[in-house]
C-alpha cells in the first residue's frame, strides 16, 4: 500500500459513519465521532466541513424502511400537478367542444378562444413538466446507485450535472437523451423535449371556416312567389288586366320554342344578399304530358282522328295551292312534290290515355298527327289515302296540378327544384276545366252570361306532399275555362315541311313548328330522330311549356294578392365559424398520458431501488458527495470548466450501508444509501485520484 493510500485508510478507519443507529442516509465521514445532534464543524486543510446528521426519530426510521405511504406522500406535489394537467386537458376539450361550429366572434370571459386555449395549454404544459423534472432528478440518484446483489457500477461524476441540466429542458434534455442514462431517463427527456412544440401544435386545433350564416341585417329579404289560387274573378266578372292574353300566349310560346336540349327554369327568387334558402313549399302549377295514341287499341278514336286529320290535310293542301298561285309562287311551289305534314287539333272528348285524376284537371287536350315519311302534295283521293296510311298520332295534354318546390339562391344564382307533384281534386263542382269539353262555355261567353253560369264555382286541389306549410290550392272555374280557350286557339295549327324541314305552307296558331322540330329533327337536317328520342323531345317541349305557364301563374295577377302567395325564406351572409381539428390535440393528450406513465414508473423504480425520495433537493445535493471526492476534484475557485473536466474523469457510485464492510455503523445495521464517493478499495485500486 502506498503512503497516500495508507494515510487515507488510517483516516477512514478512525471515522464513525453513523453517530447513532438512526442517523440519516446522507451522513458522511468525519475526522472524529460526534454525539452532538447538531451538525458539528471541523477544521481541516480546506477549512470548515459540514457533516449531515440528525437526531434519532421514529419518522426517520419509517422513511428508512421505505414505507409506501411515506413514498407516495413525498410524490404528492407531482401527483397533484399531474392531476391539474389532466383537469386542464379536460377543460380544453370542453371549451373546444363548446366552441366547435360556433361563430368566431363569440367571446369567452371577455377574451378570444385562442387566448384561453393558449393559457390552458401553458398550464397543462407546466403541469406535466413538473413530474418530468422531479422524476429526472430522482432518477439521477438511482443512476448512481449500484443494483442490489450485483457488481458495483461506477458512473462519471459529470452525469450529475447532465441530469441537472436535463431537468431544465433544452440542450440539457438533448444531452441526456443522446448520452443515454437509462431507458426511463431517456423516456422522460423525450417527453420534456416534446414540450417545445406543445403550444404551437395545440393552436393548430382551431381553424376558421367561412360559411353561410343567418343574416342579422333587418332590411335583408328573401321572397319567392307561388300560386295558391288561379282566379281573376272579382265577384261579378273577370278582372283582366291589359295584355293578360298576350302574356299567356308569350308564356306558351316561350316554352314551345325552347330547344329540347334545354330546360325552362322556374321563376327567379328575390334574395337581397345573394345567398338565401327556403323551406319546401307548395304551389299551384300546370303540368304537361304526352301519350302515344297510335299504340292505343281504340278503333273509334282512330277513326275520329283519321277523319279530322284528313279534312285538315285537304284544307291545307287546297289553301296552299291557291295561296301559292295567287301570290306568284306557283313555279316554286310546283317544284316541291313531297312534304312532311304536321297537324295539331283539339280532342273533343277524353281518350283514356291518362288516368282519371289527371283527366279531371285537363285544361287543354290536343293531338298531333305527323308522318315520318315524305308524302305527295297532290290532293287527289289516292294520294290522300296513301298519306293517311302513314300518319302517326300523339296526345298533348296540359292539366292543373300542385307541386312541392325547394328554392335556393347561391352567389346570386337562383335554383328551384321540383321534389313532388300531385294531380288530384279534393273537392269541386262536377264540371270540366277544358273548354273543348264544356258545351256551356261558348254560349255564355258570347252572350256575357258566364257569371250566371259559373259564378264563384271553384275546384280545390289536394295539397302537395313534403311541403312545410299548409295552404289551400283552388282554381276558379270561369277563369280556368277562359285560359283554356286561349290555350286551345294556340294549339290549333298545321303545316307542311320540305325534306330539310323548311316550311312550305302553314295554317294556324304557329305551335306546330315547335313540335315539328321534335318529331322530324332540326332545320336543314335530313335524318329522322329515333322513335324513342322523338317521344322524349315532344315530352320536353310539353314540360317546358307547362313550366313557363306555371311561372306566369305564380307571378301574375291571378294570385289575387293573397298573403300566403309570397313565401319568405332565410337570408344568409358570409360568416367565420370555428372548426376544431381534434387530431391536433393528440400531442398534449399524449404528453400528459406518457407523463403519467413516466411518473408511475419512476415511483416504482424508487421503491424497488430502496432509495429515499430526494428528487431535486439542493440540501441533499450538498451532502451527497463525500469530502475526499470533493477535495480531489478541486474547488469552485479553479473554475467551472476545470470542475467539469475533473468530473468526467472521476467515477463514483451511491453506496449503501451494507456495501462498506470496512465502515460499519455503531449498531452494525445496513440498508439505506450512504454517499456519493469511491470506497477505499476502489480508490487504491483505480488510482483515479
Amino acid at each position: 500500500m502506498t503512503p497516500e493510500s495508507s494515510m487515507i485508510h488510517d483516516k477512514m478507519a478512525n471515522t464513525t459513519v453513523f453517530p447513532d443507529p438512526q442517523s440519516s442516509w446522507l451522513e458522511f465521514p468525519s475526522n472524529e465521532p460526534s454525539q452532538d445532534p447538531q451538525p458539528p464543524k471541523h477544521k481541516n486543510d480546506n477549512g470548515v466541513r459540514l457533516d449531515c446528521c440528525e437526531e434519532p426519530s421514529n419518522e426517520n426510521e419509517t422513511e428508512m424502511k421505505g414505507s409506501p405511504s411515506i413514498l407516495l406522500r413525498r410524490w404528492l406535489p407531482e401527483i397533484l400537478a399531474q392531476i391539474g394537467g389532466m383537469l386542464c386537458l379536460i377543460g380544453i376539450f370542453l371549451l373546444l367542444w363548446h366552441a366547435n361550429n360556433r361563430p368566431s366572434e363569440e367571446m369567452y370571459l371577455g377574451v378570444t378562444l385562442n387566448t384561453i386555449l393558449a393559457f390552458l395549454t401553458s398550464l397543462a404544459k407546466v403541469a406535466f413538466l413538473v413530474p418530468i423534472a422531479e422524476g429526472l432528478a430522482q432518477l439521477k440518484w438511482i443512476w448512481f446507485l449500484s443494483p442490489v446483489g450485483r457488481a458495483p457500477k461506477y458512473r462519471p461524476l459529470v452525469d450529475f450535472q447532465v441530469f441537472d441540466d436535463a431537468m431544465r429542458g433544452g440542450i440539457g434534455g438533448v444531452r441526456l437523451l443522446f448520452g443515454f442514462k437509462g431507458i426511463l431517463a431517456s423516456f422522460g427527456a423525450l417527453i420534456m423535449l416534446s414540450g417545445l412544440f406543445t403550444s404551437t401544435l395545440t393552436q393548430q386545433a382551431i381553424t376558421y371556416d367561412v360559411r353561410k350564416a343567418l343574416s342579422r341585417q333587418a332590411n335583408d329579404t328573401a321572397t319567392v312567389d307561388r300560386a295558391t289560387t288561379f282566379s281573376t274573378y272579382d265577384g261579378n266578372a273577370l278582372a283582366l288586366t291589359p295584355y293578360d292574353t298576350l302574356r299567356e300566349q308569350r308564356a306558351i310560346f316561350d316554352g314551345f320554342f325552347t330547344p329540347s336540349t334545354e330546360r325552362v327554369m322556374e321563376m327567379r327568387a328575390n334574395c337581397s344578399s345573394g345567398d338565401c334558402t327556403w323551406p319546401a313549399y307548395g304551389s299551384l302549377a300546370v303540368c304537361g304530358g304526352v301519350a302515344n295514341l297510335s299504340a292505343i287499341s281504340n278503333p273509334a278514336l282512330h277513326d275520329s282522328l283519321r277523319k279530322t286529320t284528313e279534312k285538315r290535310l285537304q284544307l291545307l293542301l287546297q289553301t296552299s295551292n291557291i295561296t301559292a298561285g295567287s301570290a306568284g309562287y306557283g313555279n316554286f311551289y310546283m317544284t316541291i312534290n313531297e312534304v312532311f305534314p304536321v297537324i295539331i287539333g283539339l280532342l273533343d272528348e277524353p281518350t283514356g290515355a291518362f288516368n282519371q285524376s289527371v283527366t279531371d284537371l285537363i285544361v287543354s287536350d290536343s293531338f298531333i298527327a305527323y308522318t315520318d315519311e315524305m308524302v305527295s302534295t297532290s290532293s287527289d283521293s289516292d294520294a290522300l289515302n296513301d298519306m293517311m296510311s302513314k300518319v302517326k298520332y300523339l296526345e298533348l295534354a296540359f292539366w292543373w296540378c300542385t307541386k312541392t318546390y325547394v328554392t335556393e339562391v347561391t352567389q346570386g344564382q337562383s335554383v328551384t327544384r321540383e321534389i313532388s307533384t300531385l294531380s288530384k281534386i279534393s273537392k269541386g263542382v262536377n264540371n270540366t276545366l277544358n273548354v273543348a269539353w264544356d258545351h256551356k262555355f261558348y254560349p255564355c261567353y258570347s252572350t256575357g252570361q258566364c257569371n250566371n253560369t259559373y259564378g264563384v264555382a271553384e275546384v280545390a286541389l289536394e295539397k302537395p306532399a313534403d311541403a312545410a306549410d299548409s295552404v289551400d290550392f283552388t282554381v276558379h272555374l270561369w277563369t280556368a275555362l277562359t285560359a283554356s280557350m286561349l290555350l286551345a286557339s294556340t294549339m290549333l295549327d298545321s303545316l307542311l315541311l320540305d325534306r330539310t324541314r323548311g316550311v312550305v305552307a302553314s295554317n294556324g296558331g304557329g305551335s306546330a313548328k315547335a313540335f315539328a322540330f321534335s318529331v322530324l329533327g332540326d332545320f336543314l337536317t335530313t335524318e329522322l330522330p329515333s322513335p324513342e328520342k322523338r317521344f322524349a323531345d315532344v315530352q320536353t317541349v310539353m314540360s317546358n311549356a307547362a313550366r313557363s305557364m306555371t311561372n306566369l301563374v305564380r307571378q301574375g295577377t291571378t294570385r289575387m294578392a293573397r298573403p300566403e302567395a309570397v313565401v319568405r325564406g332565410s337570408v344568409y351572409a358570409p360568416r367565420a365559424f370555428v372548426r376544431i381539428r381534434w387530431e391536433w390535440m393528440g400531442m398534449l393528450t399524449t404528453q400528459l398520458t406518457l407523463t403519467t406513465l413516466f411518473l408511475v414508473l419512476t415511483v416504482v423504480a424508487t421503491y424497488m431501488s430502496r432509495v429515499q425520495v430526494i428528487k431535486s433537493s439542493s440540501l441533499a445535493t450538498l451532502c451527497a458527495l463525500d469530502e475526499e471526492t470533493r477535495r480531489d476534484i478541486g474547488g469552485i475557485g479553479d473554475g467551472v470548466d476545470h470542475l467539469e473536466k475533473k468530473a468526467k474523469k472521476v467515477s463514483v457510485r451511491l453506496e449503501r450501508r451494507g456495501d462498506f464492510k470496512d465502515f460499519p455503523t455503531q449498531s452494525g445495521k445496513s440498508g439505506a444509501v450512504v454517499w456519493l464517493g469511491v470506497p477505499e478499495q476502489r480508490r487504491s485500486q483505480s488510482k483515479v485520484w
